[in-house]
Order: structure tokens, then C-alpha cells, then sequence
């Protein structure tokens, strides 16, 4: 790749960020199909999110993506949003449209790809955490024709609040009957930030998944705890963050530069850093 002045930019913004694989990953793509992007990671500090769209106009980027915490509280710096990404109430992928900044969710795409030879339809699923990734899986599981979704927070309001937004189909849960759902539910959904650093604990008991479940977890830069355990068991099926990971990534890529990327391509250069 040559970097010249007529070289375009792209990014990801998050706080923290330098466990994000996506620079890596984007600017091989770009490589690969031979377009003169790069794609930088920017640790954009909570006091300085309101500057975004200043920074984004100034620099001439073409599109971001964003990462924890800021998928929900973007919203308010942006021009316009896609209609699922509004229905989601989250934004993952930013395109810079002649000035004007439109938010997209491609989070949704990369899960129900990720879940689309596995039959889920009428199943009852558990997801833990309800920041903005679980909006986009708990609208992807509605696609998949999931009956329920249990979910579960710390942060009891935020649990409300996809009550509220989700309706009936959505069930938030009390620490105690955390056990009980477990057991009732055949997918079981990290979508929380526990694991992606080494040492992290398990955000749900270990003991409680039997090789019954499908188990997946939304962290892609490195082998969980949670996954490790399910494989160790023979579950029926465990999905790890890649996946996810690989098809927003095509898809936010798509929105970008209108080329469509071999998720081949992209699947091999994931598993080459994460073990």
C-alpha cells in the first residue's frame, strides 16, 4: 500500500480502544482490493465525544466505526440515521456523506449472519448486558424468531429501558433467577466487555451451562473463558465474537467504498492474531 496525499481516511472511536482489531483488519482489505484507504483507531476521552463531528468535518474522514460506550450516546452528534439503526437505538457505523453524517447499525447484520445455519426459531435466549450491542442482538434474535429474550444488567435502568423499547419479547431478570433462566433457556449471550482481557472473570457461572446450550460471546479479541468452558463441555453450538466481528466489519466496509469484501479473506487474517 502506498500512502500519498490523495489517501482517504477511515477509523474506529472508542474509550478504550487498543484492543480493537478493526485498524488491522480494514486497512488489509483496502490493501487487498487495491483502494487508497487506512484505517485508524482514535481513544476519543467521554469529555470529547461532543467534538466529533468538528473533528470528523476537519479531517476529511470518510467513515468511522464505534465501539463501547459510545454506540448509544453517538446519536446525538449525528445528521441522520438509518431506519434500523433508529429502530435499534444504537450506531456502530458512521459514513460521512458530502458533510453529513449518517449513523448505521451493522452490528445486527454481523449476528444474524453468524446465526444464520443454526436454528434458533422458538427458542428461549438469555443475553447478558444491555449496552448498545445486545440492542442490535436482541433485534437480531427477533428476526431469527427467538420466542424470548432474557436479559440481564447490573444497571437496572438500563434493563427498563429495553423493556420499554423492545416490549413483551424482551424479560429483564434478578441476580437469583439468573440460575432458573440458564437452565430454560438453550442460547446463552455474553454482551458484556468481561473477557477481553486476560483474567477477566466469567460473566456467568460456569457450572450452570450444559452441553445443551448454544453459547455465544460477542468478544473476538481473544478466546474467552466462557468459550473455552463450552467447548471443553461439547455444546451444541459455540460461537465466538469473530463472526460478528467479521460480517458488521464487510458490511460497515460496504457502506464505505460500495466493494463488497471476500469474508474468506477476512476470516483468515482475524485467526491469524487471535488464539
Amino acid at each position: 500500500m502506498k500512502i500519498d496525499a490523495k489517501t482517504k481516511l477511515l477509523g474506529i472511536i472508542g474509550y478504550p480502544i487498543g484492543h480493537s482489531l478493526s485498524p488491522f483488519l480494514h486497512t488489509m482489505i483496502a490493501k487487498k482490493y487495491e483502494l487508497n484507504y487506512i484505517y485508524l483507531a482514535f481513544e476519543v476521552k467521554p469529555s470529547m465525544l461532543k467534538n466529533i463531528k468538528e473533528a470528523v468535518l476537519t479531517l476529511g474522514i470518510c467513515g468511522l466505526n464505534v465501539t463501547i460506550p459510545y454506540k448509544e450516546k453517538i446519536i446525538l452528534y449525528l445528521d441522520d440515521i438509518e431506519k434500523l439503526a433508529k429502530h435499534i437505538g444504537a450506531v456502530n457505523t458512521i459514513v460521512n456523506k458530502n458533510g453529513q453524517l449518517i449513523g448505521y447499525n451493522t452490528d445486527i447484520y454481523g449476528f444474524v449472519k453468524s446465526l444464520e445455519d443454526i436454528v434458533v426459531e422458538n427458542e428461549d435466549a438469555f443475553v447478558i448486558g444491555c449496552g448498545g450491542v445486545s440492542r442490535a442482538i436482541i433485534c437480531g434474535l427477533d428476526e431469527l424468531g427467538v420466542n424470548k429474550v432474557y436479559i440481564y444488567d447490573i444497571d437496572n435502568k438500563k434493563m427498563e429501558f429495553l423493556k420499554d423499547k423492545f416490549g413483551k419479547y424482551v424479560v429483564p431478570i434478578r441476580e437469583q433467577e439468573i440460575e432458573k433462566i440458564v437452565k430454560d433457556s438453550k442460547i446463552i449471550i455474553n454482551a458484556t466487555p468481561l473477557g477481553m482481557k486476560e483474567g477477566d472473570p466469567s460473566p456467568i457461572d460456569l457450572g450452570l451451562i450444559t452441553n445443551q446450550h448454544i453459547v455465544y460471546d460477542v468478544i473476538y479479541n481473544r478466546e474467552t473463558e466462557l468459550i473455552k468452558h463450552a467447548k471443553k463441555i461439547g455444546c451444541r453450538y459455540v460461537i465466538d465474537g469473530k463472526s460478528m466481528f467479521v460480517y458488521q466489519a464487510a458490511n460497515s466496509f460496504f457502506l464505505w467504498t460500495g466493494v463488497k469484501p471476500d469474508v474468506k479473506f477476512m476470516y483468515n487474517l482475524v485467526n491469524k492474531l487471535v488464539k
